[in-house]
């Protein structure tokens, strides 16, 4: 029977293959003579044709043969490619090494911290939670919040997350969680309004796919002006849609809480996420905010979150506050492996946090 042409992956060497051009003996005996295949000495003619073709009174020394596993002179040292995660990482080889010193002097606290708040991420829930993420400043932080709860939430709990960036402005939310093309929510919404949705891949036919059943969608396609509030009535049927089919969904809300558009998202919310920067960041602006939830969405849970930035010297974990991270600074696609051993905890405690406050309502 005729050998069948093969396809596929070439089999043979690419350091001696793509420097001189095949000699016919191993196209015609090629049944017989394994030269092609790594580890194997190539056949008897094809040895005594490299022989002749070179003169007998050159007494040049042959080259020196090139290591098989080698890489070529123009692929750069793998040995970078490390150090480069590493400066993306969240946590410094120092800090790495506090962290498991720490944690063993105090037999396990950390460890158990993150152990409790994985157990709150997953405590179970009726219907749809809705959360929404409010900034009492503008660079707060609420993307980065948002952003870091629907990765925990997703990975932790494996259920259907859905991730919405409802701001005045397009943000950076589809960014940081890895979304491989835009998604816009007008889309999202003619799609519950044109058609029935009865399963999760009809709900989630506009938005992106972020990993670990995180879906998101923004409003890249709203004009950039300063008041362009949703339509109160539409996001209560988008609302009571999406809860239908995910377990939690976190609107970030950008940085107006007495604003048109936040009253319309707080509408059919269960609990908010008031995200403050770090240092003194006015408590009397504070406390008239929560005062003035508290009175228009007497059913709505508030959980304060403070977001820490570089200036703070701060290192120590405390309750309701994400430290700076060097991961979540880099502004890129968030990779929870990355983050730092305290950032994780201290996110995952906030997830729980909210998760319960949300349960609560």
């Amino acid at each position: 029977m005729a050998d069948q042409p093969r396809t596929g992956f070439p089999i043979g060497r690419p350091d001696t293959e793509a420097q001189a051009p095949q000699e016919p003996s191993q196209t015609t005996q090629r049944s017989s003579s394994p030269g092609g295949f790594p580890g194997m000495t190539p056949a008897a003619n094809q040895t005594a044709v490299r022989s002749a073709a070179a003169p007998a009174h050159a007494n040049v020394p042959a080259p020196a043969p090139i290591p098989r596993h080698a890489p070529p002179p123009s692929t750069p040292a793998a040995a970078a490619r490390p150090e480069k995660s590493r400066r993306n990482g969240g946590d410094s080889l120092w800090e790495r090494v506090r962290f498991e010193v720490t944690d063993a002097i105090t037999s396990g606290a950390l460890s158990e911290r993150l152990i409790r708040g994985c157990a709150a991420v997953e405590a179970p829930i009726t219907t749809g939670r809705r959360v929404v993420v409010l900034g009492t400043a503008g660079g707060a932080g609420t993307t980065t919040v948002t952003a870091v709860l629907a990765k925990l939430l997703g990975s932790i709990r494996q259920e259907p997350i859905m991730a919405l960036d409802a701001t005045d402005q397009a943000g950076d939310l589809l960014r940081y969680l890895g979304a491989p093309a835009p998604a816009a929510m007008s889309a999202l919404i003619r799609n519950f309004q044109t058609r029935p949705v009865r399963s999760l891949p009809e709900a989630t036919t506009n938005a992106a796919a972020c990993g670990n059943q995180v879906f998101a969608a923004d409003r890249h396609d709203v004009p950039a002006v300063a008041d362009s509030p949703i339509n109160p009535r539409e996001w209560t049927d988008v609302s009571s849609t999406l809860s239908r089919f995910m377990a939690v969904t976190l609107v970030d809300a950008g940085n107006a809480p007495l604003s048109r558009h936040a009253a319309a998202l707080l509408e059919t919310a269960h609990a908010v996420v008031l995200v403050t920067p770090p240092g003194d960041h006015a408590p009397a602006k504070l406390a008239s905010i929560q005062a003035t939830l508290t009175g228009a969405f007497p059913q709505v849970q508030q959980l304060e979150v403070t977001v820490r930035s570089r200036d703070s010297q701060e290192r120590r974990l405390a309750d309701r506050v994400l430290p700076f991270d060097r991961h979540l600074a880099g502004g890129g696609a968030l990779q929870l492996s990355r983050l730092g051993s305290r950032t994780r905890i201290a996110a995952t405690e906030i997830a729980g946090m909210a998760l319960l406050a949300a349960n609560r309502a």
